[in-house]
């Protein structure tokens, strides 16, 4: 009974596919943690880095082809998946070339049918096939089991049988990470069997089911729109890839970590109990840091990601508005590349327009000053109790809702709020500028839209609405968020209405209003928005 693995990465490219570095550390890192006595113990781990067809061929025939029953096998491939023009897959070589009217020279790749028939045809009953590639979902179509009536599962090696791990779908691309010297989908690969993670059912081994399953989550948080999938034939996903250090203090800090992060933020009260953990558990502050910072690593790059988009969708409006046919299609490519989902560039573009349609509003409206109303109807009775502690003056706010100038007063608000934030360099609110918000100022502009709008608008108003859907325990829900949508007339026949389709005056559903900021909250699926609303109740004890 033996362990073997082979490892193959193809970094290097001729003319019509990009370079891939990161497949070269691919297998580097896999080949670390595989052959590690500690963690995979193979017996023999053979890395082939830029192979031609004939090379890969026969060291996946040779894998496959010797052994016996009782042995594992495991095949690793990181680089360029290609389909043919009948959508067959195969994985591209070094010399991979495509023909003149851009289908795939087919010589020149080994097919993934060429893989199965091997696998199909080995005496070895567990075999793990592990892809990193573009469309590499597309392997698992007519996979079959061999028969065999026989039965003789070891113990220490879990399940029986054949299973294929892929970084996408059928028709997915797979793309390196940014800034990162790894493949997203080989780094938590990795990362799950080095630090013992990936033991999610803490039985101190690693099966190949949860080793999916824990990549699958990291990605999907730094990636959401790639969608790593699992094929198996028998119990090939019991299968035990790993061993994890029993009694390890540093999984045990991981896994607490991972307990207290929601929205990729530790809170007050989780920060409290992780420091009494990574005292009890013997860490350093640096050791507990860097797990941390590892835990929260694809929240802050899903961030970044958007940030980007942002970025970019700015600089495209910058040069040109509307939006040229050619300009759409190439942020559609920036969102695929980002491996961003629609609903995650949605409120970004929405944001965006609404800035942008506000602006040219204002420019070919400007706003008149309203008359000011009398004394009595001045908040609290007095023009001096309108400038907060802070310095902010919500006189125009006051008297532009008094006048029934709801767009106004809705685009006042946004620049006093920024102004309350201290955020003007910027010009736009975070998260945590929400949740943090001056109380004082926050009760002033409440106070004036509910007491203008006859308890019609306001935050407050917008709150008691937010907190009747049912799941409002779950901030970040978008399915929630659109409920929201649904009740305050924000979408319509199941589609956001944009910013210039609002109804700004009386006749608008209840709490439709203000709404800029959160058309700036909403980002990527989570509904910064509702850290408002938690901050209008702590405002209100």
């Amino acid at each position: 009974m033996v362990k073997l693995a082979l490892l193959i990465g193809t970094s290097q490219y001729g003319p019509g596919f990009n370079q891939l570095p990161a497949a070269t550390k691919d297998v580097e890192a896999m080949q670390r943690v595989l052959q590690h006595p500690d963690m995979g113990d193979f017996d023999q781990v053979q890395p082939l880095i830029d192979p031609d067809p004939q090379e890969m061929g026969t060291a996946i025939e040779n894998l496959f082809g010797g052994g016996s029953r009782d042995d594992l096998l495991l095949l690793f491939f990181s680089g360029h998946g290609v389909k043919d023009e009948s959508g067959n897959l195969y994985l591209a070589t070094r010399v991979t070339r495509k023909n003149d009217r851009g289908g795939l020279i087919r010589s020149t790749a080994i097919a993934a049918r060429f893989v199965q028939e091997i696998m199909r045809d080995s005496r070895a009953k567990r075999q793990v096939v592990i892809l990193d590639c573009c469309f590499s979902g597309a392997f698992g179509d007519g996979l079959l089991a061999k028969d065999d009536s026989s039965v003789d599962v070891r113990r220490q090696l879990g399940g029986e049988g054949r299973v294929v791990l892929t970084s996408s779908t059928s028709t997915q691309y797979s793309f390196e990470q940014q800034g990162s010297n790894l493949s997203i989908y080989t780094r938590y690969l990795v990362e799950g069997i080095e630090t013992g993670a990936a033991d999610l059912d803490e039985d101190d081994v690693i099966s190949v089911d949860e080793l999916h399953e824990y990549a699958n989550m990291k990605v999907q948080k730094a990636s959401p729109a790639m969608k790593p999938e699992i094929y198996t034939v028998k119990e090939g996903y019991k299968i035990i890839i790993a061993k994890v250090p029993i009694g390890d203090p540093k999984l045990k800090y991981r896994k607490e970590v991972e307990r207290y992060v929601h929205g990729g933020k530790i809170s007050p009260v989780g920060r409290r109990i992780l420091n009494a953990r990574r005292d009890s558990l013997g860490l350093l502050p640096e050791e507990a840091a860097t797990i941390e910072a590892e835990v929260l690593k694809p929240y802050r790059e899903y961030k970044k990601k958007l940030q980007e988009y942002e970025q970019a969708l700015v600089e495209a409006i910058q040069h040109e508005y509307p939006l040229s046919d050619y300009t759409r299609a190439e942020l559609k490519d920036l969102q695929q590349v980002l491996s961003l989902r629609d609903e995650d560039i949605a409120p970004i573009e929405m944001r965006v327009t609404a800035h942008l349609e506000s602006a040219i509003a204002f420019q070919n409206s400007p706003p008149t000053q309203p008359a000011r109303v009398e004394l009595n109807e001045r908040l609290e009775g007095s023009t001096n109790e309108l400038v907060s502690e802070g310095g902010v003056d919500y006189t125009l706010l006051r008297d532009l809702l008094a006048a029934g100038e709801w767009q106004k007063a809705d685009r006042e608000t946004e620049t006093v709020m920024i102004k309350a934030s201290g955020r003007e360099e910027d010009g736009w609110l975070s998260e945590e500028d929400l949740e943090e918000f001056p109380c004082e100022d926050l009760r002033i502009i409440d106070q004036l839209w509910v007491k203008y709008s006859n308890g019609h608008f306001g935050f407050s108003v917008q709150k008691r609405i937010w907190e009747s859907i049912e799941g409002t325990n779950k901030d970040e829900d978008v399915e929630v968020w659109k409920k929201f949508g649904d009740k305050v007339g924000w979408r319509v026949n199941d589609s956001w209405v944009g910013y210039r389709n609002l109804t700004f005056s009386l006749d608008a559903p209840e709490g439709h209003l203000p709404e800029w900021v959160f058309v700036s909250g909403f980002v990527g699926g989570g509904f910064f928005g509702s850290g408002l609303f938690s901050r209008v109740e702590s405002c209100e004890e």
